[in-house]
């Protein structure tokens, strides 16, 4: 079972997606795809977006320092 958590809020969907592609750019160069994901949902009873990252294998522990130098380099304190 995957775990989303949430990253950040926009108020704007295309800046919401921006932000996803950003953040997949990061995952894609650390090479770390296979176990994370990022999406961006519409915050419920908000008109805010919200940009999440999903670990599709929590199962596996926390994540590698590979994991979390790329996510320190989208500046999330991982």
């Amino acid at each position: 079972m995957s775990v989303r958590t949430f990253v950040l809020s926009r108020e704007d969907r295309d800046d919401a997606f921006a932000e996803v592609q950003r953040l997949a750019a990061v995952l894609v160069r650390a090479r770390i795809t296979d176990r994370y994901g990022v999406s961006a949902h519409q915050v419920p009873g908000r008109r805010a977006w919200g940009v999440y990252l999903t670990d599709r294998t929590p199962e596996l522990g926390p994540p590698s320092l590979v994991a979390l130098a790329a996510f320190r380099s989208f500046g999330l304190a991982a």
